[in-house]
């Protein structure tokens, strides 16, 4: 992958090999699931949309009627334009130009998955030793396996995206250094 400003810092040019952008399509996908169909208790979901008052379920429940459409609308949104813009027709390298805006909406994905996926692999608490969240219960070795290498790839795709994320940020909020 190649993250390359657009002339006079209009924006940031993207260089996909397409199971690149498969992959973010697929992710795209998976942030849409949890916003459309994530239960209430999902802590992802709560890393999502937070309670803007978690010492007053009253006035959290007040606040997120009037704001949770307008918000779960917007990173759907945000989702549903990295799936349009990766749409991959064969194989080989996928380009793609966004302008300032539609950049910042890609960050907007990208910070969202990213807070799904910490929250999966358990890498959302405030202490660094975290272990590796439980995603399902393991009964056999075999299952103890199947999570491990979920875990892995959630991981994988986690700092990828990150890389993705700083690049991109790197290109549109460049610093003198």
């Amino acid at each position: 992958m190649i993250v390359a400003g657009l002339g006079g810092g209009e924006g940031v040019r993207l260089v996909l090999e397409s199971e690149e952008a498969m992959l973010l399509s697929e992710l795209a996908d998976q942030v849409d699931s949890v916003l459309l169909l994530g239960e209430p208790s999902d802590p992802a979901l709560g890393r999502l949309l937070p309670s803007a008052y978690p010492d007053d379920a009253e006035a959290s429940a007040e606040f997120s009627r009037y704001t949770r459409e307008s918000l779960v609308d917007g990173k759907r949104q945000a989702a549903q334009r990295v799936r349009d813009a990766t749409a991959v027709q064969g194989d080989g390298i996928v380009q793609i130009e966004l302008d300032q805006s539609e950049a910042w909406g890609w960050l907007t994905f990208l910070t969202d998955l990213r807070l799904i996926l910490a929250e999966r692999v358990g890498a959302a608490g405030d202490d660094a030793d975290d272990e590796p969240g439980d995603l399902a219960a393991v009964d056999d070795e075999s299952g103890a396996a199947a999570s491990e290498t979920r875990d892995d790839y959630l991981r994988a795709a986690y700092e990828w995206a990150g890389f993705v994320q700083g690049s991109m940020l790197e290109v549109l909020d460049p610093t003198d250094r």
